[in-house]
């Protein structure tokens, strides 16, 4: 067992985003957390990294085991350079690193039995996380993530540039347990394939969230779904779930059926009820709440309609011709020229920039 959570809850003043979660993570278990916007996925994600405080419930990780988090929008100090934001990145590998250069350069000044018992020590180290490859490995994700010039400011980069970069320092310390947040976001294609053959394909523990549905059917073994405050859970990829789910939905939209039928019942007789409580008519009223309560039960996400009152067009929507654009001396469109007609179904592919 890699993780364990029990009774998490977290609320936003009256809004309950969940309450009580308990699941657990075992080694090799691919997971995708699901769930309507807003019911607090990247919350939960957060907590777990200890970024924010649960209202209650407590978790903890596997002693010993390393842990690497992307967040959905990674935040990187845009005053330095790519090289200066790797030096100083806070990970696992440059921490070892660090106090090996440290225990390495007291021992060349202080020659003690102390000295080298640290250096030993931060030796084994160095072995232990497979840090002795460290530039070769980050030179190799670099090209890897089309980073080629890492004297750029981290500032000049593109959303999508920040995405790769954050990612390849996450891929560096090689985590036995990987938390993503909306993986695929910012990247192009190549890097959405690379990136579900190297996470389908490694042995790492991984715990994510992503609207990505083709993404996450192809990576993921495991689903947790949130839906009205409860936590389900299905072993097998997202095609499964979907089966899983409707079968749910089923039994659920049958209960509420029942349950307004007997309400129905309940309020009738409630109408009829003497004034004179017996204990037996009392826990049939309090009975009567949770009947209506299943009655409300919500059958799935209702259907959004959106009306527009716009006068019929024509055939053609938009027409562009002779289009050019370039940044300096970097030509991005070259005489472009295009006529969308109703109907059409366009899409632009391309790597970032």
């Amino acid at each position: 067992n890699y993780f364990s959570a029990e009774n998490l809850s977290k609320s936003f003043g009256e809004q309950q985003l969940f309450e009580g979660l308990t699941f657990g993570l075992a080694r090799g278990d691919k997971t995708a957390f699901v769930a309507r916007n807003g019911t607090g996925k990247t919350t939960l994600l957060r907590i777990i990294m200890g970024k924010m405080d649960s209202d209650t419930g407590e978790y903890t990780f596997r002693t010993g085991i390393k842990i690497a988090f992307l967040e959905q929008s990674p935040e990187l100090d845009g005053s330095l350079s790519i090289d200066q934001l790797i030096l100083s990145a806070n990970t696992p590998v440059m921490d070892v690193i660090n106090r090996y250069e440290m225990a390495l350069d007291k021992h060349s000044r202080i020659q003690d039995e102390e000295s080298s018992s640290n250096l030993e020590n931060a030796s084994n180290e160095m072995d232990h996380t497979n840090a002795w490859d460290y530039e070769r490995r980050l030179k190799q994700l670099l090209d890897l993530f089309r980073i080629t010039n890492t004297t750029q400011m981290v500032s000049s980069l593109s959303g999508g540039e920040k995405k790769r970069l954050a990612l390849a320092l996450v891929l560096l310390d090689e985590p036995e347990l990987l938390i993503l947040d909306e993986p695929t976001n910012h990247l192009d294609i190549d890097m959405i394939e690379w990136l579900e053959r190297y996470l389908s394909t490694t042995n790492l523990t991984l715990l994510m969230v992503t609207h990505d549905r083709y993404f996450l059917d192809r990576v993921c073994n495991r689903i947790m779904e949130l839906s009205q405050g409860e936590l389900y859970q299905y072993q097998g990829n997202y095609e499964l779930f979907l089966q899983k789910r409707a079968e749910r939905e089923e039994i659920r939209k049958v209960e509420s059926q029942k349950a307004t039928q007997l309400m129905k019942k309940e309020l009738e007789w409630l109408r009829r009820m003497p004034k004179a409580r017996t204990t037996k008519s009392k826990s049939r009223i309090d009975a009567f709440d949770d009947i209506r309560e299943k009655a409300r039960l919500e059958t799935g996400p209702g259907e959004l309609r959106l009306q527009v009152k716009s006068p019929r067009l024509g055939g053609k929507i938009l027409e562009l011709e002779g289009i050019r654009k370039a940044y300096d001396s970097l030509q991005i469109i070259e005489s472009f020229s295009y006529k969308f007609l109703k109907g059409d179904r366009v899409g632009i592919i391309g790597r970032n920039g």
